[in-house]
C-alpha cells in the first residue's frame, strides 16, 4: 500500500537538507517473532547534527495483556496480541549521539 504522507515528508526534509542515505528493510515484530514489520529509513543531517527518520509498517496491536504479580515490588510487562490481517504505521525519529541513536519526538523536525 502506498504510503503519501512518507513521501511528503521524504520529499520535504531532502529539499530543506538533502539525504545522507535512504533504504528499505524487514525485521522480526520484537514480541512476535514470527511476524515481520517493514521499516523505510532516511538519514539527513540539520545544523551538524545527523538524523535517521524511520517509518515502521507492520502488524496491528489488537489486544494488550497485562503480566506480572499483584504484589508490592513485583514487575508487570506486556504481552501484545496482533492481527497479522491489519496494518498499523508509525513514525520513529533518531538523533545521532555519539555511536549510538536516541529517540526523539517527530514533531521536532518542525516540517
Amino acid at each position: 500500500m502506498e504510503d503519501a504522507s512518507w513521501d511528503r515528508m521524504v520529499d520535504a526534509i531532502d529539499a530543506r537538507f538533502g539525504l545522507a542515505s535512504h533504504g528499505r528493510t524487514k525485521r522480526p515484530v520484537a514480541e512476535g517473532h514470527e511476524l515481520t514489520e517493514s521499516v523505510a529509513f532516511i538519514t539527513f543531517e540539520r545544523d551538524g547534527d545527523m538524523y535517521m527518520l524511520e517509518r515502521v509498517t507492520g502488524p496491528a496491536i489488537i489486544d494488550r495483556k497485562t503480566v506480572g504479580a499483584r504484589r508490592a515490588g513485583a514487575t508487570v510487562h506486556y504481552e501484545f496480541v496482533y492481527d497479522p490481517d491489519e496494518e498499523a504505521r508509525k513514525t520513529i525519529l533518531y538523533r545521532k549521539a555519539g555511536d549510538d541513536w536516541e529517540l526523539l519526538d517527530p514533531s521536532a523536525l518542525q516540517l
